[in-house]
């Protein structure tokens, strides 16, 4: 992807986690559309609790956003950090960092996701707490 891509989605990027950090999703007048999924099954999907996640987060409540969504949080700083190597590497004249196997990762990354889902819907302690807490 050419720098400058991946400049404007970080801006786009940018902005978009400035409006959620006015704009509370967890009000009462919030526009924010509900999750189909849960609307439909009562149960959380691999994204409930993002953008609750996001505002708390930006508006430094971090223990708050890991509850509304873990894995969210944590791909969020693994992508940050990655983002910030990959961009520091490129300004000393090395190549950006790449996953070595990428099929591998997709894969990891597929199977994370599914395992996510199911243990932020069981009810048992201590995977009860994983839910969105919508």
């Amino acid at each position: 992807m050419p720098a400058r891509t991946t400049w404007v989605l970080a801006g786009v990027a940018a902005a978009g986690c400035a409006y959620v950090a006015v704009a509370d999703p967890s009000g009462t007048a919030s526009w924010y559309p509900g999750c189909p999924f849960r609307a439909a099954t009562g149960l959380d999907c691999p994204g409930c609790g993002a953008t609750r996640a996001v505002h708390a987060a930006l508006t430094g409540h971090p223990l708050q956003a890991l509850d509304h969504n873990l894995l969210l949080v944590v791909a969020a700083v693994v992508g940050v950090v990655w983002f910030g190597l990959a961009q520091l590497r490129r300004r000393g004249g090395r190549p950006p960092l790449r996953a070595r196997n990428p099929g591998r990762v997709g894969i990891f990354v597929g199977v994370l996701v599914v395992a996510w889902w199911v243990a932020r819907n069981l009810p048992w302690s201590p995977l009860a707490w994983l839910g969105s807490g919508a």
